[in-house]
C-alpha cells in the first residue's frame, strides 16, 4: 500500500463500508481522516486505513462505537496484543469450518459419520465473551453495567409463553420492516423510528426498556451468532450490525453516554429466554 491519500469513495469501494458509516464515524471522532481539502473533501492515509481496520476488528467481536472510541484512545491500549486475541477467535472460526467442511466431505464419499460437534460455536463464543471481558477490564474506562430484574420471570409460564409468542410475531414485522431500508443511513428517520417502536414494545412488553438497556441489547443482537443470525434471516447481509448500529445512533440522539462491560455471558436470564426463542 502506497502512501497516496484515498477518498472517501475510495475507502468506502476497497472496505465495503458505506459512505454513510465513513462520515458518521467522522462526525463521532471515531474516524477522522487525515486531511480535508478547501471542498470538503475527506482524504484518509495509510494510518487512518489501519485504524479502520481495528475498529472493524473490535465491531465482528460485538464491541459498540463507543466502546471502540474509548478503547483506541486509551494510553493502555496495544494494537499488537490486540491483534493477537482477534487471530484466536479467527482460528477457532476456522477450525470450526474446517470440521464442517470435513463432515460434508465424509458424507459426499459415502462414508456418514454422524457428528454434531462441528455445528457448535461455543468455542467461539466462549473467546468473544473472555476476550470482550478482557479487553474493557484492561484497556477501556468502564464502570460495571448491573443487572437489572424483569417482571418477565416472575409472571407464570401459561404468560411467559405467550408474550413469546407475540415477541416472535412483533420481531419478524420489525426486521422485515427495517430490512427495507438496510440500503440507506441507520440515522434515517424510518430506521430510528423503527428502533423507537422497538424500544417502546419491549418495555411494555417485558421490562423497563431504557436507553442503557437499549444499548446493550444492540450489543448483544451482534454479539450472539444465535441472535444476529436469527435478525439476518429479514434482510441481506448484516442486518443485526445495521439493527445495532441504529440503536448506538438513536441513544446518542439522546445524549446517552455509557460504556458497556457486560458481556454475552452475563445477560440477564429473562432477556436470554426471549431472544433464545426467537432464534428457533
Amino acid at each position: 500500500m502506497n502512501d497516496r491519500k484515498m477518498t472517501v469513495h475510495e475507502v468506502a469501494d476497497l472496505t465495503g463500508i458505506t459512505i454513510r458509516a465513513l462520515h458518521y464515524y467522522d462526525e463521532i471522532g471515531l474516524l477522522k481522516p487525515t486531511m480535508v481539502t478547501d471542498s470538503k473533501y475527506r482524504l484518509y492515509s495509510n494510518d487512518d486505513l489501519s485504524r479502520l481496520q481495528e475498529i472493524l476488528f473490535f465491531r465482528e467481536v460485538g464491541f459498540s462505537l463507543k466502546e471502540i472510541k474509548n478503547l483506541l484512545s486509551s494510553p493502555n491500549y496495544s494494537r499488537t496484543e490486540a491483534l493477537k486475541r482477534h487471530l484466536d477467535i479467527l482460528q477457532a472460526q476456522k477450525e470450526r469450518i474446517d470440521a464442517l467442511i470435513s463432515l460434508v466431505k465424509t458424507e459426499i464419499a459415502g462414508n456418514p459419520a454422524p457428528s454434531f460437534t462441528p455445528f457448535s460455536d461455543a468455542k467461539v463464543l466462549e473467546l468473544k465473551e473472555k476476550y470482550r471481558s478482557e479487553v474493557l477490564k484492561r484497556w477501556g474506562d468502564t464502570e460495571s453495567f448491573k443487572e437489572y430484574e424483569t417482571a418477565f420471570l416472575s409472571q407464570p409460564q401459561e404468560k411467559q409463553e405467550d408474550q413469546l409468542k407475540k415477541f416472535r410475531f412483533v420481531s419478524k414485522d420489525t426486521f422485515e420492516r427495517l430490512a427495507q431500508f438496510q440500503n440507506q443511513s441507520p440515522a434515517c428517520q424510518e430506521v430510528q423510528q423503527i428502533v423507537k417502536e422497538w424500544q417502546q414494545y419491549i418495555s411494555e412488553s417485558f421490562y423497563k426498556c431504557d436507553n442503557k438497556i437499549l444499548l446493550y441489547l444492540g450489543q448483544l443482537y451482534i454479539g450472539a451468532e444465535r441472535f444476529s443470525n436469527y435478525i439476518n434471516r429479514f434482510g441481506s447481509g448484516n442486518l443485526a450490525s445495521f439493527f445495532s448500529e441504529a440503536i448506538n445512533i438513536f441513544c446518542a440522539k439522546k445524549h446517552v453516554i455509557i460504556r458497556l462491560t457486560i458481556t454475552v455471558s452475563g445477560a440477564d436470564k429473562g432477556t436470554r429466554k426471549i431472544l433464545k426463542e426467537s432464534a428457533h
